[in-house]
């Protein structure tokens, strides 16, 4: 009995450091990642020394939850938005000259065998694009009555499409689709179903600067310098512009995305979260670009992170957050991370449902919004994993929803072996599987929670049901049945 004990303990431990190993392989991953895009957009150090009084905003800090919309013409192939334009991020030192000019000759920049599609071949699919299904009120309802209190629409992403009529350069609705505006439809929606508005920026626009962007991913220039730079039809790159051309059209630039930023802080009412995705290459126009006062006064409530300028309301953390984000008092931030491995539609399976509960309580424990990614099909609906997962939110958040909401930092002198909270005179305690990639697999729980006076009651928040607990000299202990837990993350509630 003693060694079928010991072993059920080991084989947890073993599944719970495998899970945590593969989670850390992942998040090294995504952090590379990041890295190197942001190094690509120019997304610079972010200097956040505090954030808008303005009453409209005061909303931000206790979101808790938003929805990261990436839409654009990528739908039409189900593929990643902007980023597969830049290639070979994959591509390992070729040492071979004969090998190198196969890869060139063959466009062959993913050792897949095949070529890659062009930036050309990729901006051809604007026009495909016909967003025939695209009622956004509908799933937006949706995403509200799960809990979700924001939402963030691509309205330009590096790519340089802009889904609305943009009297601003010519890559956008204004010439396909017959000007329809996929930026008011979904401002539309969001009033409709009462959620707050976001909308995505992307300074960087690779269509516009198309004659100067080297098509090239970053990880491929340093381990292969010697190669060319690659045009948008993926072929060795000719001279970039110069002289009185190339201040010509830094100048068109910064007036181009001037002049976007104002129509979408113009036209469509009031707008309570502007997001920005790093800095255009306009050399010395930058000083023609609109500044955050001018933002300010056309929008006077809502919220700008820093990812323009390097200076906004809130820090931003993508993919990878970590185990002490270490605000500052009253700092604001938000994470954002895909549902689906992917920020667009992919047609792939969404990360498991206790993965996406994991960060979304690690967010909120330290006062952090979670931006979860999805996005629309190439028919402008949401695919039905989507909805599901819409559901198990809705579920979720009806019965554990408090603890999410409002909750702070346990204080210097309290302590717990698992996650905790506090609000007031209550703590909330979080029990995760031991391996957040699956459904949990009961099995007995002790929490350990020292720091507290005697509680007057230890409870399921899920539905009510007393645990019990074990207090001596401010140590709480607390045992939680195998009957006790759901297949999800449970919470307790200890009333002080």
């Amino acid at each position: 009995m003693h060694m079928k004990k010991y072993l059920h303990i080991i084989l947890a431990f073993q599944m719970g450091a495998c899970a945590a190993f593969a989670d850390n392989g992942e998040a090294s991953k995504n952090k590379s990642i990041v890295k190197g895009q942001h190094g690509e957009i120019g997304n610079m150090t972010e200097t956040v020394s505090g954030h808008t009084a303005h009453p409209d905003a005061q909303w931000f800090p206790d979101a808790g939850l938003g929805l990261f919309l990436h839409w654009g013409i990528c739908s039409v192939e189900a593929m990643n938005i902007s980023w597969p334009m830049m290639v070979g991020a994959r591509l390992p030192r070729i040492e071979d000259p004969t090998e190198r000019d196969r890869i060139i000759r063959e466009k062959d920049w993913e050792l897949k065998g095949q070529p890659e599609m062009t930036p050309m071949e990729y901006w051809a699919m604007a026009e495909k694009f016909n967003p025939q299904n695209y009622h956004p009120a509908t799933w937006l309802a949706a995403a509200k009555a799960s809990g979700f209190e924001y939402v963030v629409l691509t309205t330009k992403h590096h790519e340089g499409f802009a889904m609305w009529p943009s009297a601003f350069g010519d890559f956008n609705t204004k010439n396909y689709m017959g000007g329809r505006d996929l930026v008011k439809e979904f401002v539309d929606g969001c009033r409709k179903a009462e959620i707050r508005v976001g909308l995505y920026y992307s300074p960087p626009d690779w269509y516009f600067d198309r004659e100067n962007v080297n098509f090239t991913h970053r990880n491929l220039r340093k381990s292969n310098p010697e190669l060319s730079p690659l045009d948008y039809n993926l072929q060795p790159k000719g001279p970039s512009m110069e002289g009185e051309e190339l201040v010509a059209h830094q100048k068109a630039y910064a007036e181009m995305v001037s002049g976007q930023i104002r129509e979408l802080l113009t036209n469509y009412g009031k707008i309570d979260v502007l997001w920005f995705d790093g800095n255009p290459k306009v050399g010395e126009y930058t000083k023609l670009l609109i500044g955050q006062d001018e933002m300010r006064r056309l929008q006077p409530g809502m919220v700008i992170n820093p990812r323009m300028g390097g200076k906004g309301d809130f820090r931003t953390f993508e993919r990878h957050l970590p185990e002490n984000p270490e605000l500052k008092d009253g700092e604001w931030a938000e994470f954002c991370n895909t549902w689906n491995f992917n920020w667009p539609y992919v047609d792939k399976d969404y990360r498991h449902f206790n993965r996406v509960l994991d960060e979304l309580i690690r967010c909120r424990i330290h006062g952090i919004n979670y931006l979860l990614g999805i996005g629309p099909k190439a028919d402008g609906d949401l695919c039905y994993r989507a909805y599901e997962g819409f559901e198990l939110f809705e579920d979720w958040m009806s019965t554990n929803g408090e603890s999410v909401n409002g909750v702070h930092l346990l204080a210097e002198n309290e302590t717990c072996s698992t996650h905790a909270s506090q609000k007031s005179n209550v703590r909330y305690v979080y029990l995760m599987p031991s391996n957040i990639r699956e459904d949990r697999v009961p099995q007995p729980e002790t929490v350990e929670f020292n720091g507290l006076p005697k509680p007057k009651k230890v409870f399921m928040l899920h539905n009510g049901q007393s645990v019990p607990f074990e207090f001596n000299e401010g140590q709480l202990i607390i045992s939680v049945a195998n009957e006790m837990q759901t297949k999800y993350a449970d919470v307790i509630k200890v009333e002080l």
